[in-house]
């Protein structure tokens, strides 16, 4: 029998939302299990296995959730780039190859 910390299994949280991941490591972290996060954000322990197991819910529930946990949900753009962002990045890294292979 193992004496290491329990740390989520790669087969049982790999195809969760990271943001769900996270939300699952933070009640493991703080040693809560379903039951309690689920009286401390007064939803169901119900509704907690099924979001931990990749179910759906509504944003006030995550929000009760991630408040119960003492954890801030926000929002942030993610950077994507442009069509010229990827030429410009392909012209840089042709031009440094021709410079070296010349050299």
């Amino acid at each position: 029998m193992s004496t290491s910390k329990k740390t989520l299994t790669p087969a049982k949280y790999d195809n969760l939302d990271p943001f769900i991941q996270d939300l699952v490591r933070a009640r493991k972290a703080q040693h809560f299990t379903q039951n309690q996060l689920a009286e401390m954000s007064g939803v169901s322990r119900r509704t907690i296995v099924l979001i931990e197991s990749g179910g759906d819910c509504t944003l006030s529930t995550l929000s009760r959730i991630t408040s119960a946990l003492g954890l801030q949900m926000t929002a942030q753009t993610r950077y994507v780039p442009t069509l010229d962002d990827v030429t410009r990045e392909n012209e840089a890294l042709f031009a440094s190859m021709r410079l070296a292979k010349n050299t």
